[in-house]
């Protein structure tokens, strides 16, 4: 069956319109003072009973709270009221900010209902429990219901586990939403059949290549649309209103409440045939000004395009999601059909016309609330209640595709009834069941760009062959005698970051983790298996390589780069970590074996490793005299051979050399000199 969807192009002008609602809603609200935090909930938290909403403009539209926003409740600061809607004495001053824009705070008031702080009666409890409604439905009801002693409040079994449904319309484009609903990324599907990891971008489901093109929602976001008790309040219970006409209401009054709805727009002019639809089709001409609003707006044109002059389609009916959805609802206000009075060539037809194809295709069929036209779920009440009679397939056969089109029809309906004082009327309303439904459903705020992709992964300076943003696992052979690797990468949004880059040294085979984090905090893990390969070259067993593996300089005949006081236990133990079976002893000048104490200039390293026998001169630089220290007698030996008076040779002159130029003058002594009074160090 095919879906049909709310639209808006540039021959229809939707203009912006906000009204003074109530809030019979679940709101967080923050009590300055010493009062408590409450819950704003029909008062079942205490006295946190606040009805209606009279907030200030903001930017010179009506604001109203929706559900989720952020109030602040100055309990003190309250104004007088005439009680025009259920009000005690007074209204309390409210800070409110919308929870997808808290940016924006506006002062108004709420008018605070001095009642009993539970309404839920054990007669209550009785009605709704033998009506079919779990307990999770009551206190809600029960605050409708004690304000609204008229209304009757049906349960609607659908035989669906809650999940399964929810499920079930996430797919195929059947929950879209504009972005500029909320400009909350958290509110749209992460899923590949919703964004474009590779290319960075939303898949457009409808409007497609538009300004604000319809995106795919979330499945916590239709979780919370289809959620009826997140709707159960005087603002949106009328998604639930049964939308056959009830002719409880005067032509009168209609026409009063129509053209409020539409305020001095241009499309109050057609009050009377909405009146008229609704008496020829038998649906409420409230819910079809209501539906009109949401699909096209308040200021409807003709069409000016191709073959479509002159027509109209106020309901968007045959508007179906792709390209140029608008187009396709005018070809079908073109056709021809006298059931619904096609071509819909004149404004009055294409009222009363559209009334009747959403009589014939919808509420005939069971679809007769604003709840199951957009949510079909309602195949297996329909059928058990109409023997003999077919309904369409569940999740099947929708008006829209829209996730919040219920609500928002809903809010203008509540909004004409209210400001017409016609809230007192004996009202129908068939509200959903499902089974295995969770606690509670929320809206997700976990906002910000949902790309998690790597673009590249680069090893060693080379980027993977073959990398493939989506698969997350790769192999990478590393030569196992040079066994160091350096991993960057780069993402495919500038908005996201990398975790796990680096230089790692391997020596055994692991997996190394690299984690995209997107801005909204999603993560995706890429493996990295490095696997050693090929076999290991062992390392020379002679002398000289053994020596350049630790810190002790060496060329063939002698040994440096021992700091002063080091232990000659330590210049063995240094040789033996990198060769296990090294033999090596360290003699005094005078050729006497020096298990420990201090390594002195003159002392001898002899170094065996299998058949290579060979023994070093030990050169501290500074101890001049070979007795493992520094001290004046050092500095005079320098300058005794400066002045001739007795020459230093072999090991001794080298050590003489402090500044390491190859000569021994009067810079050397001086550096001495500063090592002893000023601790300045001398480089080994």
């Amino acid at each position: 069956m095919k879906m049909f969807n709310k639209v808006f192009i540039l021959i229809f002008v939707m203009s912006l319109f906000f009204l003074p609602q109530s809030v019979l809603a679940e709101y967080k609200a923050t009590v300055v003072g010493d009062s408590p935090v409450c819950e704003l909930f029909g008062g079942a938290r205490g006295k946190c009973l606040y009805q209606n909403a009279n907030l200030n403009s903001v930017g010179g539209y009506w604001y109203s709270l929706d559900l989720g926003d952020e109030v602040t409740v100055y309990e003190n600061d309250t104004v007088p009221t005439n009680d025009t809607y259920r009000c005690s004495d007074y209204y309390v001053k409210v800070d409110a900010s919308p929870a997808d824009q808290p940016w924006i705070v506006t002062t108004g008031y709420f008018c605070h209902a001095d009642l009993k702080s539970d309404f839920l009666t054990e007669e209550m409890k009785t009605e709704f429990r033998n009506a079919g409604f779990p307990e999770s439905y009551w206190e809600k009801l029960a605050v409708l219901k004690t304000n609204h002693p008229k209304w009757t409040f049906y349960a609607i079994d659908t035989e669906l586990d809650f999940n399964t449904a929810v499920l079930n319309e996430t797919y195929g484009g059947r929950n879209v939403l504009r972005l500029s609903m909320s400009n909350n990324y958290a509110l749209l599907s992460k899923g590949t059949d919703s964004f474009d990891y590779i290319n960075n971008k939303y898949l457009e489901y409808d409007d497609i290549g538009g300004y604000d093109p319809w995106l795919l929602a979330s499945y916590d976001t239709v979780a919370f649309y289809m959620d009826p008790r997140n709707f159960l309040s005087d603002m949106y219970i009328m998604q639930f209103q049964g939308l056959k006409n009830n002719n409880l209401i005067s032509d009168e009054n209609l026409y009063n409440i129509i053209t409020s709805a539409y305020g001095s727009t241009y499309n109050q002019r057609y009050a009377n045939s909405f009146i008229e639809a609704g008496k020829q089709s038998g649906v409420d001409p409230i819910y079809l000004v209501a539906l009109s609003i949401e699909e096209v707006g308040r200021e409807l044109t003709t069409a000016t395009s191709g073959n479509y002059n002159g027509h109209y389609n106020f309901y968007n009916i045959g508007a179906s999601d792709g390209a140029n959805p608008v187009y396709r609802g005018l070809d079908f206000a073109a056709g021809y059909d006298d059931s619904t009075v096609r071509p819909w060539n004149t404004p009055e037809r294409a009222i009363i016309g559209g009334a009747k194809w959403i009589y014939n295709q919808f509420l005939n069929v069971g679809q007769d609330t604003s709840y199951f036209k957009k949510f079909n779920v309602i195949e297996y009440y329909f059928e058990h209640a109409n023997p003999g009679k077919s309904a369409y397939y569940n999740y099947t056969h929708q008006y829209m595709t829209n996730t919040k089109a219920p609500s928002s029809e809903a809010n203008t309906s509540y909004s004409a009834y209210f400001k017409n004082n016609l809230l007192d009327l004996e009202l129908n309303f068939y509200i959903p069941v499902f089974r295995n439904m969770p606690e509670k459903t929320t809206l997700p705020t976990q906002g910000g760009w949902p790309n998690n992709y790597l673009k590249s992964i680069n090893i060693n300076g080379a980027d993977i062959a073959g990398f493939n943003s989506t698969a997350e696992s790769y192999n990478y052979y590393l030569d196992i005698n040079n066994p160091v690797i350096n991993i960057s990468a780069t993402s495919i949004s500038s908005l996201a970051s990398i975790n796990g880059l680096g230089t790692y040294t391997i020596d055994q085979n692991k997996t190394i983790n690299i984690d995209c984090v997107a801005q909204n905090g999603d993560v995706k893990t890429y493996h990295i298996n490095v696997i050693l390969t090929g076999e290991k070259t062992p390392i020379a067993v002679d002398v000289k390589t053994t020596l350049n593996s630790t810190d002790i300089k060496n060329n063939d005949t002698y040994l440096s780069g021992i700091e002063i006081g080091t232990d000659s236990a330590t210049i063995r133990q240094k040789i033996i970590n990198v060769k296990a079976d090294a033999v090596v002893t360290v003699y005094n000048k005078n050729g006497e074996v020096k298990s420990s104490g201090k390594m002195a200039t003159g002392d001898k390293v002899n170094i065996i490793i299998g058949t290579e026998n060979k023994t070093f001169d030990v050169v501290i630089y500074g101890d001049v005299n070979g007795d493992g220290e520094i001290f004046a007698s050092d500095y005079v030996k320098i300058k005794n051979h400066i002045m001739d008076v007795k020459k230093l040779d072999g090991v001794y002159a080298i050590a003489a050399d402090t500044n390491h130029d190859n000569n021994i003058y009067a810079s050397d002594y001086v550096k001495i000199k500063n090592y002893i009074m000023k601790g300045t160090k001398i480089t080994q």
